[in-house]
């Protein structure tokens, strides 16, 4: 619609000191060209665990699961795309 993506991508990986789940994800939501900035994203790369981005700042996250943080971000999403006069599917 606008030109902004949704990459959503998760991993089952050995459970280890880098991913005691044994789940590795990233969620970006990126926004529409020419900036194509990260708008919100989460994941839980080797060395910061759990994080959130919002545009240029990361912080920390707790959260309960992984499908938690999902349904979290998917939120974020669709109201981000609401200010923009955009319905996500599947939010009403």
């Amino acid at each position: 619609m606008d030109g902004s993506v949704t990459d959503i991508r998760i991993w089952q990986v050995p459970k280890g000191a880098a991913f005691p789940e044994g789940i590795k994800y990233a969620f970006y939501f990126i926004g529409p060209p020419p900036a194509c900035e990260v708008v919100v994203g989460y994941d839980n790369h080797h060395g910061k665990g759990h994080h959130r981005h919002e545009r240029n700042v990361e912080s920390v996250v707790i959260t309960p699961s992984v499908s938690a943080l999902l349904w979290r971000f998917r939120g974020e999403v669709a109201a981000e795309l609401k200010a923009k006069g955009i319905e996500m599917k599947g939010t009403k």
